[in-house]
Order: structure tokens, then C-alpha cells, then sequence
């Protein structure tokens, strides 16, 4: 059952990588720049243990309220590393496929094995 759940994982990881690497790179640097302000927000929600005073739209709260419950507050700060990252080397006309491949895989590392990727 968890081999087909990670084959399901891999799959869709590499659906999105294809998804992902068709959008233009303003688009590309746009996303992952969305994707550090619902981080930001997941920690707001957390160090104010609520979303009462939270500025956001119901999908963004969801969706940050459930990357609580993946991630410990430290992994936040390797997560947007990771992300600043891809938006320096999108910047600098990297590949889009090997790149965001390269995210998925460190991203999934971060969350799933609540490790820190320290090497640069």
C-alpha cells in the first residue's frame, strides 16, 4: 500500500515538474514567491494559534493551517531557502524541468524525513 501511495507521489510530483517548467519564468518566480507567503502565513497561524487576525482568503488559510500539520516551524526556514534558491537560479535562465525536479525531491526530503537540507 505505501509503495503505491509513493508511486502516486512520484507521478503526480512529476506532472506538476512538466506543469511547472511550461509556465514562463515570470510566472515560474511568481509562483514560488506565493508559495514563501502562504509559508509566512502558516507561521503566523501557528505562533498566533488561531486565524482570527489573519489577512487571507479561506483557500490560503486551508492550505496553511495543512502545511502545519506537515511541517515543524524550523523546516519553514529551509523550505524558503529552498525556494529563494529556485527563484536565484530561474533568475539566471536555469533549466525549468531539472530545476523544479531538483525542488520536488528536496522539498519532499524536508517534509517527509522533518530534515533540513544544509548543504549549498
Amino acid at each position: 500500500m505505501a509503495e503505491q501511495h509513493s508511486k502516486k507521489n512520484i507521478t503526480a510530483q512529476i506532472k506538476w515538474v512538466e506543469e511547472a517548467s511550461k509556465m514562463g519564468r515570470e510566472k515560474q518566480k511568481q509562483f514560488l514567491k506565493y508559495f514563501i507567503h502562504l509559508l509566512e502565513l502558516s507561521v503566523k497561524i501557528n505562533a498566533m494559534q488561531g486565524t482570527a487576525s489573519v489577512n487571507a482568503t479561506d483557500t490560503e488559510i486551508d492550505f496553511a493551517i495543512r502545511l502545519n500539520k506537515l511541517c515543524r516551524p524550523g523546516q519553514y526556514k529551509a523550505i524558503v531557502t529552498e525556494l529563494d534558491n529556485a527563484s536565484y537560479y530561474i533568475e539566471r535562465n536555469a533549466n525549468a524541468k531539472m530545476l523544479f525536479h531538483a525542488l520536488t525531491i528536496k522539498l519532499s526530503y524536508i517534509i517527509n524525513n522533518n530534515s533540513l537540507i544544509l548543504l549549498h
